[in-house]
């Protein structure tokens, strides 16, 4: 079979596209990325050197013998390089790639003696040759050696699963198949098919779905400001402390910026954050540090010394402005300043995270507005609390438990209870129920809302199922789904899927969303038109706390608005007459409207005259445990 060098060519040119792609964005300059744009050059020159070796060993390209022998010496030479600095990449992945270590240095050395051996022996006829009549010949020494580079692969995939805590199961499973891939290849290509260089073109394609699925670098931009964004951030941080780098960091955040959201729009925040980005970038303040987005409203410098955060801290209070207006509003900001020193030592990066954590997070402050606050043990009670909270949550997950609490929902027309809102409650160590705003923000933060919230719906089906609800006069239950959730492309299926188990009907289930900030609003607004097309309702939550606006009634695909007792109890007490313009505009839209925190006559009075749909507070019933809410609407639909 003549050789085949299109493969080669074409595996070639798809390595020179990712290289290209890389260097036309913006790059996130730590070791395992150079180390895979590395590769990927390497790659690049193996494969057109090894093309040019597989075209001359072949004789459609003529050489001398001595021509011949010298190329395949620059092409096994090439190999291990390639080689070498592939395992090195995987190594990078789970941060085991430190020149300190003795072994990395002992481990790298019998490879850089290979690859001098796959250069010069060649020449005497011990791993491989070009005979007299052109035949290229492998050796017993080549079988050797191939099998010293597998036992390398074995051994440092089998230290990439086991020690890099920091990549995901998926991410592990996904190198453990690639390395199965690039041995098989080598097999067919030497054993099978030595015309055909196999090993070329799938080491490439497995190479491009790592680079689209774990190493693009958009997965480090921040698409709002155009900053490294926080899995940047964590990816540096766990990089320095991994190899103990010396490093300081300094953190920016606009105080109490979820206040700043109840009163002013977001788009307009969204400005101010985007000027506050621009001004923090400018050369003039950051020098040569490195800016990230690490938060919803916080940014994080990254220095070298001391010294810089300092200058940088002095800069930000003379020319970051208090006052910033936006269109035809005037925001007013304050700023939180947080100072990280890393001399490396022993800290853990979990600890280290909680730090970041701590000073990112909108929290209360202690201390005067301006100061730049040394992160220490003793102001973290915040973020170990926290911690305590995400452990519970992680164990209701596991354990599939998950306490539920029902309040009914009134209806004006049927002048009964006819439905009824999900509540999850959960206890601390204590007994004590936690606030469920709390453990819900947990959750959110440390990426487990997800499956928390699959729990919570599981067993809102659970309980309809076991009780036959649908039989006491409850048309349909209301459960909370939270925004993160609707940006994961699934949710509908899941749903769906669970409601199925329990053989509880879809158009008995309506869903509450609390508008926040998201980072994909498309994303959110795709999901819920998925769920009302599937046979579920969707209600607006909490209208009236601050995120919401008349915008999001008009935009978002909705059924219900829930207007939130804030609202209820101002107008109720003459603070605004919001409602009286607000209630014609939903009414108009085709949306019904669920009135909270109805406590009184006058309550109900108001929402009979604005015409309002259905009630729901305490003047009914506060949220009851499972089997006393049966036995309410028992009684009350009876009456």
């Amino acid at each position: 079979m003549p050789y085949n060098f299109h493969y080669e060519t074409s595996a070639a040119l798809i390595l020179v596209v990712m290289l290209i792609v890389i260097f036309c964005k913006k790059r996130l300059y730590i070791q395992v990325n150079n180390l895979f744009v590395l590769h990927l050059f390497f790659m690049i020159v193996d494969n057109y050197l090894g093309m040019v070796c597989g075209m001359v060993n072949t004789g459609i390209i003529s050489a001398s013998l001595t021509a011949k022998n010298i190329l395949n010496a620059m092409d096994g030479g090439m190999n291990f390089i390639t080689m070498t600095n592939y395992l090195l990449y995987l190594l990078s992945l789970a941060h085991l790639a430190d020149w300190k270590k003795w072994y990395i240095r002992m481990g790298v050395l019998p490879l850089c003696i290979l690859g001098i051996t796959a250069v010069v022996v060649p020449f005497y006829g011990q791993v491989s040759w070009v005979t007299a009549s052109g035949d290229y010949t492998k050796g017993v020494a080549f079988w050797v050696a191939g099998a010293i580079v597998f036992i390398y692969i074995a051994v440092v995939t089998v230290s990439v699963i086991k020690f890099g805590a920091a990549l995901s199961m998926k991410h592990r499973v996904f190198l453990a198949i690639l390395n199965v891939m690039v041995v098989g290849s080598f097999f067919v290509q030497e054993i099978v098919q030595p015309n055909f260089r196999v090993l070329y073109p799938v080491f490439t394609f497995m190479l491009f779905l790592h680079f689209m699925s774990l190493q693009s670098p958009d997965f480090y931009i921040d698409n709002m400001t155009g900053l490294y964004n926080y899995n940047a951030f964590m990816e540096v941080l766990r990089e320095y402390v991994a190899y103990k780098k010396n490093f300081h960091c300094m953190l920016i955040r606009i105080n109490d910026y979820d206040s700043l959201l109840r009163i002013f729009r977001y788009d307009h925040l969204t400005a101010v954050r985007k000027r506050l980005a621009e001004m923090l970038t400018d050369p003039s303040m950051k020098g040569n540090a490195t800016v990230y987005r690490v938060g919803s409203s916080a940014y994080g410098v990254i220095c070298t010394k001391d010294e810089q955060v300092k200058r940088l801290h002095e800069k930000c209070l003379s020319y970051l402005p208090k006052n910033w207006e936006i269109e035809d509003e005037v925001i007013s900001t304050e700023y939180c300043y947080y100072h990280l020193e890393f001399n490396g030592e022993n800290t853990e990066f979990d600890k280290m995270m909680q730090w970041m954590y701590y000073a990112a997070s909108d929290h209360e402050t202690h201390h005067p507005l301006g100061e730049l606050i040394e992160l220490r043990y003793d102001i973290m009670s915040e973020t170990e609390k926290q911690r305590e909270v995400l452990h519970l949550i992680e164990k209701a997950i596991l354990d599939q438990s998950m306490e539920i609490f029902l309040q009914p929902v009134y209806s004006m027309d049927q002048k009964k209870i006819t439905s009824l809102e999900v509540l999850s409650r959960m206890k601390d160590d204590n007994q004590n129920y936690i606030n469920p705003e709390y453990f819900i923000h947990v959750a959110e933060e440390n990426h487990r809302i997800l499956e928390l919230g699959e729990l919570i719906f599981r067993r809102a089906c659970i309980f309809a199922s076991q009780n036959h609800i649908f039989d006491l006069g409850i048309e349909y239950m209301n459960v909370n789904i939270s925004p993160g959730q609707c940006q994961y492309e699934y949710l509908t299926e899941n749903f769906e899927e669970i409601a199925r188990e329990y053989d509880i009907p879809l158009d008995k289930i309506h869903l509450e969303i609390t508008e926040s900030e998201v980072q994909d609003p498309e994303a959110v607004k795709r999901t819920l038109a998925r769920l009302r097309k599937s046979g579920m309702e969707v209600a607006l939550d909490d209208f009236g706390t601050g995120c919401s606006t008349l915008l999001s009634i008009l935009d978002l695909p909705l059924d219900y608005v829930k207007i939130d007792k804030s609202l209820v109890w101002s107008y109720d007490s003459g603070g605004n007459r919001f409602l009286d313009d607000l209630m014609p505009v939903i009414k108009a839209e085709g949306k019904k409207v669920i009135a909270e925190g109805i406590e009184t006559e006058e309550h109900i009075e108001i929402f009979k005259r604005l015409r309002g749909d259905y009630l729901q507070g305490y003047y009914f019933s506060k949220p009851l445990p499972e089997r006393e809410f049966v036995h309410f609407v028992r009684e009350f639909n009876k009456a």
